[in-house]
């Protein structure tokens, strides 16, 4: 099992710390192509471990997945804004 927190397109109404804005480069795949995604971190899901692949598209009748990390600063950010969603933040 691993905890995860949904990205959105759309600017949150009102601005939390735990709503993280990401410059994602390149982009995902569409449609899920906008180069700004949100970090929902308020919403902490936790999923089975083969849910986390994102099929990117078929080729030749093969799935392809998209397959990426966030880079350790952005990701500290991510995890910054999940506690203070969870009240663990000092």
């Amino acid at each position: 099992m691993c905890s995860i927190v949904p990205l959105s397109t759309q600017e949150p109404r009102i601005k939390l710390p735990c709503h993280i804005l990401l410059e994602l480069d390149p982009p995902l795949p569409p449609p899920y192509d906008e180069p700004h995604m949100w970090v929902k971190g308020d919403l902490v899901l936790t999923v089975a471990f083969h849910r986390l692949r994102f099929l990117s598209r078929k080729k030749g009748g093969k799935r392809i997945y998209d397959v990426r990390r966030l880079p350790p600063a952005m990701f500290d950010r991510v995890r910054e804004g999940v506690r203070f969603a969870l009240g663990l933040s000092p």
